[in-house]
């Protein structure tokens, strides 16, 4: 059975992964393990899965920091490796404080190129560099949510595409969430307080949002040629979930 790690900087991103798991590559082909990095030692969180006829073991793992995700997996690469471990990912979130510090709250390809230039080098000096990788979402795992846009609808029939726009000013369908809007989370806010409700990543909301999501929206998503750091992560899970 081919075995996989994942390194979140998140809860959000955990819960992501695995419900994009389920979906995409379905509950009888894996099986996972979700933990918590806490005080350099992992600890157990709901829920872990099992199947017998399981292709791929996923070992989903929420490291609870941003700037700590490479961190993590160097103190632990060499190990997972000697237990079988084919890929080690990391996926973190571009968004950050010392983004902010360095673009002035503005999204700017050059400055995004150079953070995932120095992710890439810090993996090359692990190692075994060829069996790691980095997804990072841009600029926060959010935007992919509001790629998935036909979700809000499931979420409250209000929130269709021309409601949303005539009151926040923007047409989901047709801009690229990971290139308009450099805090998705706080527009994600925004969307929820349309009907009274608001979005501040906890494990219930996450779950909630995740739970709309089917194949289709993972589809559509990675087809329409928006939100392309999805379509990269959507790429090598699906290669790595691939029969041998």
């Amino acid at each position: 059975m081919k075995k996989v790690a994942i390194f979140t900087e998140g809860q959000s991103e955990q819960i992501f992964v695995r419900h994009f798991l389920e979906e995409k590559i379905g509950w009888e082909r894996i099986s996972f393990r979700c933990l918590k990095l806490y005080s350099n030692t992992l600890f157990d969180v709901p829920f872990s899965h099992c199947s017998s006829n399981a292709d791929v073991y996923f070992l989903l793992i929420n490291v609870g920091n941003d700037e700590k995700v490479l961190s993590a997996i160097r103190e632990r690469e060499e190990e997972l490796i000697k237990k079988g471990y084919e890929k080690i990912i990391a996926l973190r979130d571009m968004y950050s404080e010392s983004y902010c510090r360095r673009s002035t709250r503005q999204i700017s390809d050059s400055i995004t190129e150079n953070f995932l230039s120095h992710w890439r080098s810090t993996i090359q000096t692990m190692s075994e560099p060829s069996k790691i990788s980095i997804q990072v979402a841009i600029m926060e795992l959010e935007a992919w949510f509001l790629g998935m846009y036909s979700i809000f609808e499931k979420i409250d029939s209000k929130l269709n595409i021309g409601y949303i726009q005539s009151e926040l000013g923007f047409n989901l369908r047709s801009v690229d969430p990971q290139k308009e809007f450099f805090h998705p989370s706080d527009t994600l806010n925004s969307i929820f307080r349309l009907i009274g409700s608001q979005y501040r990543k906890s494990k219930g909301e996450v779950e909630n949002i995740c739970s709309k999501i089917k194949s289709t929206d993972y589809c559509t998503t990675f087809m329409d040629g928006r939100c392309s750091s999805f379509k990269e992560f959507y790429q090598e899970l699906l290669t790595l979930a691939q029969k041998t």
